[in-house]
Parts: structure tokens; sequence; C-alpha cells
């Protein structure tokens, strides 16, 4: 990426993130359409970061009502009476109405961001965009205002805001929608629907944090991101303003036909300019190298970008996250962790982890025997003060009466597979489920009473392992695996070479 296209995306992130038209949509296809191919980890990275930008502007635009809000609530919690007043309960309802997306954002990351690089399916949501303004304007009686808002409109609105964490469904508008089926009048919903937005974009904006510190090269990307962030914040602010007075008196309906042909042109040229297969046998084509890898192995991320850039290759290599027990049919090659269901023709190791029992380190659980431990995860232990009557080594705070959470994988997950059998037991059929290892890491960071297996690599320094007394280290070590389904050509086993490398 190079700092005029981050200032071309800024600009556009600032005009199009408060207009009811889709950011993230805009984001996607406007690379497509100029032909700028964006590595995906950076691309998806850069527009979550500038969209955390023009969370400022809607701070500086909304200050005083947010102060009001946050006063109100204040008072009205220390009085007991939470919803005694209008500002007071807007806030509660704005912290409703984020609850889920917020799910939505945590369970279904790795989808939602292979979703960035998809501009057709961008394309194809700008048409539900269009269809949600043009039905709301149609069947919105217009008749409430923001002091009527109720619990019922902040839930309608939340759901409304869920599905716009993917490209092409616009936040403003989505929402905005939902404030006009529950019959508010358009003000009034793009108010609550900035207003809503606040705490979400926060939470995607500092996660977009963590991952650009964990991405290398930070330093000629710090200038590309701080052109697209000054961008988009400064004009986003204009945009606000702009919005809440156009909607007050005008329909969004042309906004809806706006979304509509960019929609359609977009979908159109895809499909005219996709490759004609009639002729492949006879002209072969320049296929890039896709290689995908389970998120149990995120770590390795920064060393394959970086192993790329010593290759001396013409194509286009893509790498993407793809949590697949065996290759995915797109991938040319394949990195997973531990065993696969089904052995493709080519496998070369690359390196070794071992599966651990982790947990936050504020947990207070220590080391544990073995048969503890399968007491623990099956069930029959459920709360430190439990385990302390059975082992009180194993603990540290003996006088904690409260209940610790077993995360597993879904079942036939490769990694909940391999938990069972190195622990010699099934999780507890109540324990909670975390989709992938990214998910895992999130859940122990934040819940200090929570344990789950993740491989030794993806620990940070918030997660310790509980180590398992009389257990085989030995058999916890798990294979990194590159797998293919065909025979891997010179160019990629020189990448992994490179890759192996840095593992060493």
């Amino acid at each position: 990426m190079t700092i005029l296209q981050a200032l071309i995306l800024g600009v556009i992130q600032g005009i199009t993130e408060f207009l009811p038209i889709s950011s993230s949509g805009h984001l996607v296809i406007v690379p497509f359409l100029l032909g700028w191919n964006l590595p995906q980890q950076q691309a998806f990275t850069f527009d979550v970061l500038i969209q955390f930008s023009t969370l400022f502007a809607v701070l500086i635009y909304y200050q005083n009502d947010i102060i009001q809000i946050a006063k109100a609530m204040w008072k009205n919690m220390r009085e007991k009476k939470p919803f005694a007043s209008v500002p007071s309960r807007i806030g509660w309802l704005t912290l409703l109405a984020t609850i889920p997306a917020g799910l939505v954002g945590f369970f279904f990351q790795d989808i939602i961001s292979d979703a960035f690089s998809n501009p057709q399916l961008a394309a194809g949501f700008l048409l539900v965009t269009a269809l949600l303004l043009i039905v709301s304007e149609i069947k919105g009686k217009q008749t409430r205002d923001l002091g009527k808002l109720n619990w019922k409109d902040a839930i309608l609105m939340g759901l409304s805001q869920a599905i716009s964490v993917f490209p092409g469904v616009s936040r403003s508008g989505s929402t905005i929608s939902g404030g006009l089926f529950r019959d508010l009048n358009r003000k009034a919903a793009g108010q609550f629907a900035f207003l809503m937005a606040i705490p979400i974009m926060t939470a995607a904006g500092f996660l977009s944090l963590l991952d650009l510190l964990r991405a290398p090269e930070l330093d000629g990307f710090f200038a590309i991101m701080a052109v697209g962030f000054i961008t988009s914040g400064v004009v986003g602010f204009f945009a606000i303003n702009w919005l809440l007075k156009f909607i007050s008196d005008h329909s969004m309906i042309p906004f809806a036909i706006y979304c509509a042909i960019v929609g359609i042109g977009t979908l159109t040229i895809s499909f005219i300019s996709a490759p004609n297969t009639d002729f492949i046998a006879d002209k072969p084509m320049e296929v890039p190298i896709t290689i995908t890898y389970q998120s149990s192995v995120s770590w390795l991320l920064p060393d394959m970008q970086t192993c790329l850039l010593d290759l001396d290759y013409k194509k286009s290599i893509l790498i993407k996250k793809d949590d697949a027990k065996i290759v995915p049919e797109q991938a040319s090659v394949h990195i997973s962790f531990g065993k696969l269901s089904s052995l493709p023709i080519e496998s070369y190791q690359i390196g070794n982890d071992a599966l651990v029992i982790a947990a936050n380190q504020e947990n207070p659980i220590a080391d544990l025997p073995i048969k503890i431990l399968i007491n623990v995860l099956s069930g029959e232990i459920s709360s430190y003060d439990a385990l302390f009557d059975a082992c009180p080594s194993c603990i540290s705070d003996s006088g904690n009466k409260e209940s610790f959470n077993i995360w597993r994988y879904p079942n036939n997950h490769p990694l909940q597979d391999l938990a069972n059998e190195y622990t010699n037991t099934q999780f507890s059929s109540t324990s909670f489920i975390a989709p992938t290892p990214l998910q895992m890491v999130q859940v122990l960071n934040t819940d200090e009473n929570s344990i789950g297996a993740l491989p030794g690599k993806m620990l940070d320094e918030n997660l310790k392992t509980i180590m398992i007394i009389n257990g085989n280290e030995r058999e916890r070590m798990t294979p990194i695996l590159a797998n293919s389904q065909e025979e891997i050509n010179e160019v990629i086993k020189d990448w992994l070479l490179c890759v192996q490398n840095a593992v060493k």
C-alpha cells in the first residue's frame, strides 16, 4: 500500500462512514475497480483502523451529548434509578444495542476478515443496503423522537448494526433503517445510530491496533496508516454534520439508488472481467499461489510474510486464514497444527509446537496431577473450593469459592481431538465453546476464571501454562505441517525452507 492509496482510501472512508452507503464496501470495491492488489491482512487492518479514526469524529461531534449522558447515568445509578432520565436511558440503551454486533464480531472474526477480500460479496451487500433503505422509507411512520426510545428499538437497531460488520452493509444505513422500522423519525434514528456506533468502533479499533503491532515492517506501515487515519477523521467530521441536516428533511432513497448502481455496476464489471474458462486448455493462465493456514499457527504469519519478500517470483502470492482440517481446495499449500484427518500427497514438517492447558496469569490454579486435571476438565471438580479439597497444593488461594469456566473447541475440531487424546478425557458437556484458538486467547485474556487448551506458541504475557504432573510432555509435542494435494514447486519449497529456518 502506498501513501497515495492511503490518502484516497482515507477520503473515501471519511465520506462514506456516516453516509448510508457503506464505507467498508467502498474500501473493498474501490481497490478492486482501480486494480490495486493489496495484501489481505494489511488491507483488513488498515480498513478497520481508519474506521477507528472516524470514531474520533463522532466523539468530537457528540462530545456534549456524551458528557451529558455519562453524567446522567452516574447520577441515576447513585440514586438507584438508572432509567429515570432520558439521557441516562439513552446511555443504557446504547450499550444494549452494542451487544449483537460485539457477539458477531467476536465469533465470526475470520469470516469477516475474509469477506474484506471479496468485492463481489461487498457489491451484493450494497444491494442489501439499498433494499433496507427503500423498505424502511416506505414502512416507517416516523412518528417518534429520541426521547421515546425504548429497549425494543435498541435491540432491533443493534441487530441491524450486527449485520453491518460485513463489507457492503452500511452501518449508518442499516441502523437508521432499523430505527425507521420502529417508527422513529430520521433525525432520531440517525442520532442514536451514531451514538451506538461508538462502543463497537472503539472495540474494533483497539483490536486493529493489536493486529498492527504484530505486523512486520511496522516503520513503513505506520506512515501509511497515519495518512489514512488523519484524512478519514477530518473528512468524517464534516460528513456527520451534513448527513444529519440532510436526513431531517430528505428521504434516503437517493442513497439507496446510489448503492444499487454501485453494487450492480461492480458485479457487472467483475463478471465481464472474469477469466473465460473455455480457453484455459489452450491458453494456460497465471494462477496465483494461495497459502492458507490454521489460526492455531497465526503466530507464524510475520515470518510467512517476511519470507515472501525473499522470493524472486512474478506471480501474486496470497496468504489467508483457513481452519480446514485438510488442504482447502483453493490452497497450494496449507500450514496446520496437529494431525490431519487424511494425508495429502506431499507433507513437510516445518517445526513443532505443544498443546498446553492454559489460563490467565491471575488464575490461582497451579500445576495439576493428571488425575486431578481429568476431573477438572470433565466437570467433576468445578470450583476452586472443590479443587482445594481434592488437592491443596494445586491452588494458591484456598478461600476462593468461585467456579471456574472450562472452554473447549467444537466437536471434531482438530485441536479438540488432540486435547481429548493428550488429557485422556472428554471435556465436560457443559463447557463453553471457542470456535478458534484466536477466540480462545481472547477468552482467557478477559476472564481470569477460564481454562482452555492452546498451542504453546500462542500464549502471550497475560497467559500461563498449567503444567501436568506425571503427564508425558513429549507426547504433547505436535508437528507443524505444510501440506499440499499436489507436487510442491521449487518456489514454494524455497519459501517453506525460509519459514522452517525462522521457526528454528
